[in-house]
């Protein structure tokens, strides 16, 4: 009788492995410091912005799903497509103002 094949493999599991990077010193200094803002050390916040990029940001499935859709029906990759969407944020400011959607006393109370 064969052996059934295992379905999971090592990179869907929740075990950690040690991973080097080569990063310029300025990233690095420039992540140090993200991380000591948020209370956290590097690895945390690395992990915390590699997930974040990943599971997009943790934002619910009918979301996700509008994003991803989006992002194939411009046939771009999720580094650009986060830069499209950063840059069409940009172009909103621009009309609109820094902070223009940000809550009011009054929509915070909801």
């Amino acid at each position: 009788m064969a052996k059934p094949q295992s379905t999971t493999d090592a990179f869907t599991s929740s075990e950690r492995i040690m991973q080097t990077f080569r990063m310029t010193r300025e990233l690095v200094t420039f992540m140090k410091g993200e991380a000591a803002a948020r209370g956290l050390d590097l690895t945390a916040h690395v992990n915390r912005m590699l997930e974040g990029i990943r599971t997009w940001f943790g934002l619910p499935h009918a979301a996700t799903a509008l994003l991803e859709a989006d992002r194939d029906a411009l046939g771009l990759d999720r580094y650009d497509y986060l830069l499209h969407v950063l840059f069409q944020r940009s172009l909103e400011l621009r009309e609109k103002g820094a902070g223009f959607d940000a809550p009011t006393p009054a929509t915070k109370k909801r």
